[in-house]
């Protein structure tokens, strides 16, 4: 397009000689008042001619002469439209060379006289309206670096959540969107490198279909009423080589011509949970292999509409390489005719500045026709209105950056647990998990059949609960208790209103669509797919409010039915007095939707002469203790020990009905405050070699430990912390002491530790282990070890962490797994007394996790016997579980905060001491932490798993090389063993 400053190669000429018709000249006096007029006619039109020529907005004088620069330099560095509404900024710094610029605007009538302009505001999309003055913008001279428009929004946008930059594209004869973003109410900024021949403001409106995505995973299943309200479905199992080619299988039952479109996705992981982020930094960073790797990407996407990228956990040093794969993959990718969707974090709100690491939001939004943004994993509160909010702050600077068509955010359509300060989407049904299943008690006769007419009583044996709404997101919750009424955790319900509250705040932003990102997983609630239905068609949708509550039915022969609805707590009596026979009785839970939980089913009938006893309950087999001196010597304490844990189990409030650990009957998962994750323990939060070894695992925990000592500082606390988070790992600092100075200063000590935890807490750990094996005299002063005195330190310990920062997780100090206690008295407490003691003293209600170390195995996780030294119960995973457990009562999860398998390979003989592992080899090293992993995450009672250890080195009397993953050579065989089982 030529703007008016603009010159056109020939000049307008506003008058033309004419010499047809020409009138014959008289020179009679009759003629002289025609003549008079005619003069005045013309002396008229040239003050007319002359008046238009400088006359807004389009300045014939320029059209002759060109257009008026204003000269810019470093002194005089700003211009502004005649209208004083956009103001050019350069840089005092960079203001080009003999730069001029020369501005107008003109408002939509005005710039309809213009064929140009008025062409361009012809070219308008539908879904935009012109809400400013067009902006035409000409210059001379040699440009600068870049330029910074402030352009004032017109009083009358009231929605600036709507409001964008668009400039006008003459090639393509589009308008293109422009990054901006408002700075107040009043205007909005545009940073450019080049300036557009014309540029407006827009409000725009919501599409009018917007996008409906749906993940679908190597393990899962597209119904056909998912596949029903899908605009593009997004298979997984493709991954990026180290050569630059794509490898994998893509998710099954995907069918063409289905009516939604097919857009593979191509990750750096098969689990999340176990980055390859080496991979795709080696090829982005390697112009070749880049090249190649686009170049397959777009061979392979050839059987399809597009492919979505998602790479995840890309070093921020590698965002102009990123940046290049990204464009380059575009043009390949459009040169075919195919879309690009492109997966990027959720942006960081640093210091007010939002930050993307490694991922150019504007030009990945530039090149990708989609990006994704999950909010998938968010406090659901998040979407509640709010500058403070995470979701509207986020979305509205995202529109700034992104073209908001092009934007497609990530939500759950499952339930979420929250727990310990993070947020894990769960099943609907999972959610209500922890409620228990029916129990019956009352006068029933000795075979468990109820008596004609007596009563009894119908409870669920889980944990108390507590229901609440968040009424402005609309989503209802569940509060988990312990026995003091505290909070173990908060499940919130994903609900078709919950849902539909959050679809609806992000229609506000006229956004591209959603990506229901585990809607294939199911267990979620009912109209669920509707309020996505409705979201995709533009619907209005109006879900039913029903606040939780449960139904009791008992039904059984001849149509016998009873009900009652309670609250989530409640004890209720009934009686039956009806035929004899089979009576089921369930309860459900009740909201929008009925969600049965497991019932029982009883006999109705009159007591016999003769009870039948019931069968004696089947002790759990018992497991095994860790290497202790002399085995000889305690093998008679050992075997009295194991028949006083065996008792403790029977005797506990949750028995396992024995045989393998892994068939268990666990108890219910959803009591476990938050979900399971593993990572380990190195020498150095600052290891490469750890961080690379421990990302390929899947592990999101690293374990440092710290000492402390009178007057001791927080300095290694905060190195360590910075550390782990720079690499994108969870912190748990293992804080230990002295047991010499504990010895001398007791409660004094005491108070001075917890006084530096709070201080340790105040930096933001996601975890703090108070002590390290307090029941045996390397870490207690001899004579004084008891759970008891262990509990006072975690009283003083909790108080302060939590006092400071309630979001640390506080776990207790993982006991000495031994069964020494009667061959060394005053050296040594068994570990299952420790705990009980610890129980007894209330420690649990300083606690949110319960340590406990595993390190001795020379059989697999799931052996349940057959330890060639003995049978006692740290010998097994699944023993010390079962104790662990069946001692507190299954109150609190277990965080197993060292969990070793030690070996040789790759070492010298193991010292005598340690001659128990001799015979352990390097694969069955790494698949045992691989299976003891899926064990303790199927369990339903551990909440996290750290492997002992990642990079020690150290091999003598004390080989603690011989349990690191790393091996001697450099390799980590478990690395992949546990990628592998995840």
């Amino acid at each position: 397009m030529t703007s008016e400053y603009q010159q056109s190669d020939t000049q307008p000429q506003p008058f033309k000689r004419s010499t047809a018709n020409t009138p014959r000249r008289s020179n009679g006096p009759g003629l002289m008042l025609p003549i008079v007029a005619s003069l005045f006619t013309l002396l008229l039109a040239v003050v007319l001619v002359g008046i238009a020529l400088v006359l807004p907005p389009f300045n014939l004088l320029e059209r002759i002469t060109g257009p008026q620069f204003a000269m810019l330099d470093a002194t005089n560095n700003a211009a502004r439209t005649p209208d004083q509404s956009l103001t050019l900024i350069l840089s005092p710094e960079d203001t080009g060379e003999e730069f001029g610029v020369a501005l107008n605007s003109a408002s939509a009538a005005e710039a309809a006289s213009d064929p140009e302009v008025a062409a361009s505001l012809a070219a308008v999309p539908t879904n935009l309206t012109l809400r400013s003055p067009v902006y035409t913008f000409a210059t001379t001279g040699i440009k600068p670096g870049r330029t910074t428009l402030s352009i004032n929004i017109p009083s009358d946008v009231s929605n600036l959540d709507r409001l964008d930059a668009y400039a006008w594209n003459p090639e393509d004869e589009a308008w293109a969107f422009v990054p901006s973003q408002p700075i107040d109410d009043t205007t909005l900024i545009v940073e450019r490198e080049t300036l557009p021949g014309s540029m407006a403001l827009f409000s725009a409106a919501s599409p009018g279909a917007p996008a409906v995505l749906v993940p679908v995973n190597v393990t899962s299943v597209l119904s056909p009423e998912i596949a029903n309200i899908s605009t593009i479905v997004t298979p997984a199992g493709i991954q990026p080589t180290a050569s630059g080619d794509v490898t994998g299988s893509l998710a099954a039952g995907i069918e063409y011509n289905a009516g939604y479109r097919i857009m593979p996705v191509i990750r750096n992981f098969s689990d999340p949970r176990a980055l390859d982020v080496e991979t795709v930094t080696t090829i982005v960073g390697n112009s070749t292999l880049r090249s190649e790797h686009v170049q397959k990407i777009a061979t392979f996407s050839g059987a399809f509409s597009g492919v979505f990228i998602d790479y995840r956990n890309i070093p921020a040093d590698q965002r102009q390489n990123y940046s290049l794969f990204i464009a380059e993959l575009a043009e390949a990718m459009d040169a075919r005719g195919m879309t690009l969707g492109v997966v990027v974090p959720p942006a960081q709100n640093t210091s007010g500045s939002w930050e993307t690491g490694a991922y150019n939001w504007r030009i990945i939004g530039h090149y990708a026709d989609y990006v994704q943004i999950n909010f998938d994993r968010v406090d659901p509160t998040m979407f509640a209105p709010g500058e403070d909010r995470l979701v509207e702050a986020m979305l509205r600077w995202s529109v700034g950056e992104i073209n908001r068509y092009k934007i497609v955010v990530g939500v759950s359509a499952r339930s979420q647990r929250q727990a310990s300060g993070g947020f894990e989407p769960i099943g609907y049904s999972e959610a209500l998990v922890p409620l228990g299943d029916v129990v019956i008690e009352g006068d029933l006769t000795e075979t468990g059949s109820i008596i004609p007419g007596e009563s009894f009583t119908l409870s669920l044996d889980g944990l108390n609960a507590e229901a609440g709404t968040d009424e402005t997101t609309q989503t209802s919750y569940i509060d988990y208790l312990d026995e003091n009424g505290n909070a173990i955790t908060r499940v919130w319900l994903t609900t078709d209103e919950a849902l539909n509250y959050r679809l609806n705040r992000l229609t506000g932003f006229s956004l591209g669509g959603v990506a229901i990102t585990d809607l294939t997983q199911g267990d979620f609630a009912d109209n669920v797919l509707n309020a996505i239905a409705n979201y995709k068609l533009a619907l209005p949708f109006q879900p039913t409010r029903t606040e939780l509550t449960l139904r009791w039915r008992i039904t059984g022969p001849d149509g016998y039915t009873a009900e009652e609805t309670t609250d989530l707590n409640a004890t209720i009596e009934a009686t039956v007095d009806a035929p004899e026979g089979d009576y089921d009785v369930d309860v459900a839970v009740v909201a929008e939707s009925e969600l049965v939980r497991s019932g029982v089913q009883v006999a109705l009938a009159a007591p016999t002469a003769t009870p039948t006893p019931l069968p004696s309950p089947t002790p759990t087999p018992t497991s095994t203790p860790t290497p202790t001196p002399d085995p000889e010597a305690i093998r008679q304490a050992q075997a009295a020990a194991t028949q006083a844990a065996a008792a403790s189990v029977a005797d506990s409030s949750f028995a396992p009905a024995g045989g393998n650990f892994g068939a268990a009957a666990p108890p219910p998962s959803g009591s476990i405050a938050g979900g399971f994750e593993y990572g380990g323990h190195v020498t150095n939060a600052g290891s490469p070699r750890a961080k690379q070894a421990m990302q390929s695992a899947g592990m999101t925990w690293m374990k440092v430990q710290i000492r402390y000592g009178p007057g001791a500082g927080t300095g290694d606390a905060q190195n360590a912390i910075a550390s782990a988070r720079a690499s994108g790992f969870k912190i748990l600092l293992g804080t230990v002491g002295s047991p010499a100075d504990l010895q001398i200063g007791g409660s004094g000590y005491v108070q001075g530790y917890a006084q530096w935890l709070g201080q340790v807490a105040a930096l933001g750990p996601d975890a703090i282990e108070v002590w390290n094996e307090p029941n045996i005299d390397r870490e207690w002063p001899r004579d004084q070890i008891s759970g008891a005195a262990y509990a006072d330190m975690m009283r003083a310990a909790y108080n302060s962490i939590k006092g400071t920062n309630s979001s640390v997780i506080v776990i207790s100090g993982a006991p000495a797994p031994t069964g020494a206690e009667a061959a060394y008295p005053g050296q040594v407490v068994n570990d299952d007394n420790f705990l009980r003691q610890f129980v007894n003293a209330g420690g649990l209600q300083y606690t949110d996790c319960i340590g406990m170390h595993y390190n001795e195995g020379i059989v697999p996780p799931d052996a349940r016997s057959g330890d060639p030294r003995d049978n006692y119960y740290t010998r097994y995973l699944g023993g010390m579980l079962d104790i662990y457990w069946g001692v507190t009562g299954g109150q609190r999860p277990i965080c197993i905060t060292e969990l070793g398998y030690l070996t040789d390979a790759g070492y010298p003989p193991l010292p005598s001491y340690f001659s128990w592992a001799s015979n352990v080899t390097l694969e069955q090293h790494a698949a045992w932490l691989a299976q003891a992993a899926a064990i303790s995450s199927q369990s339903g009672r551990v909440r996290m798993m750290i492997v002992w250890n990642v990079d020690f080195t150290t091999y003598n009397s004390d080989p603690q090389g011989g349990f690191a993953i790393i091996r001697p050579d450099g390799s980590c065989p478990a690395c992949q063993a546990l990628a592998a089982a995840r």
